[in-house]
């Protein structure tokens, strides 16, 4: 599979300063559309639409086993050390949830409250190739 870079870099660019949204702008369509631009498969193609709220989106992911059962079930595990730019990665937050963005270099880049919010690289626990 090629990776479209172009693609990725427009589409991270178009969500600058889109703020925080359930179901529509959160980590996990962030790195779904992502993957999506990258690849041009759709990894939350099923289950796009099913979540407008917090609670909707933490069932769903119970359901699936937890977020990480979820991207692995859609996603290749890597080890971070070897995450490519475009894959996804894994990051925990303050409280220890695991949150998604998407690998840009030395950077992870994700959504923020509002607009993207970038990490470093060593914020990454986990991580799956985008294909």
């Amino acid at each position: 599979m090629v990776r479209d870079y172009e693609a990725l870099h427009l589409f991270v660019a178009s969500h600058m300063r889109t703020p925080f949204a359930w179901g529509e702008h959160d980590c996990v369509t962030f790195a779904a559309g992502a993957v999506q631009a990258l690849t041009g498969e759709d990894p939350l193609a099923v289950y796009r639409g099913q979540w407008r709220s917090a609670a909707e989106a933490t069932r769903l992911i119970a359901s699936l086993g937890g977020l990480e059962a979820a991207v692995g079930a859609v996603l290749t595990p890597v080890a971070p050390g070897h995450a490519q730019r475009g894959d996804v990665a894994g990051w925990r937050d303050l409280e220890g949830r695991l949150q998604l963005a998407i690998v840009e270099g030395d950077t992870l880049v994700g959504p923020g409250e509002r607009g993207q919010e970038r990490l470093p690289r060593s914020a990454m626990v986990l991580a799956w190739s985008a294909g």
